[in-house]
């Protein structure tokens, strides 16, 4: 029986895969870099959210970066999703638990709303002190900068 594939053939599709798998593999690398080099036009990265909603969008970039290194100080907070992976586990513990124990449970779920709810009241005490530090022209600009609509990314 004669091979459907003759070398030839296969080479020639072979080199195409080939080819496309090169072109796609550019692609990505070219999006991912695109992405790293394209920075954050001022606002804060994705993965750190201070919990302030619009006032944080409405800070300036310096105002941003000293509420950011004012919680990046205190040590005891870190940022609320530090410890997801381990919170995970503790939920994960609970629930296979033989026997079976509510108060471990309640805990495991109460735990990382209470961190984040520390890490919030820090983000707003030091925007309350940034706030206060402001000239009054600042704390118009700032009034006016939360009226606006936000820029599309």
């Amino acid at each position: 029986m004669a091979d459907p594939f003759p070398a030839s053939r296969r080479t020639k599709v072979l080199r195409i895969v080939l080819a496309l798998s090169l072109a796609l593999n550019l692609a990505v690398a070219g999006m991912a870099a695109g992405l790293l080099l394209r920075g954050h036009d001022g606002r804060p990265p994705r993965d750190f959210d201070m919990s302030l909603g619009p006032v944080a969008r409405a800070l300036s970039p310096a105002d941003r970066a000293a509420i950011r290194d004012t919680l990046k100080a205190r040590r005891d907070l870190g940022p609320p999703r530090r410890d997801r992976g381990g919170d995970l586990l503790a939920l994960q513990d609970a629930l296979k638990a033989e026997p079976y124990d509510a108060q471990a449970l309640r805990s495991a779920l109460t735990t990382p709303a209470a961190r984040a709810a520390r890490f919030q009241s820090a983000a707003a005490e030091a925007l309350a002190d940034r706030i206060d530090d402001m000239t009054p022209a600042d704390r118009q600009a700032l009034s006016e900068r939360l009226t606006r609509k936000p820029s599309p990314r």
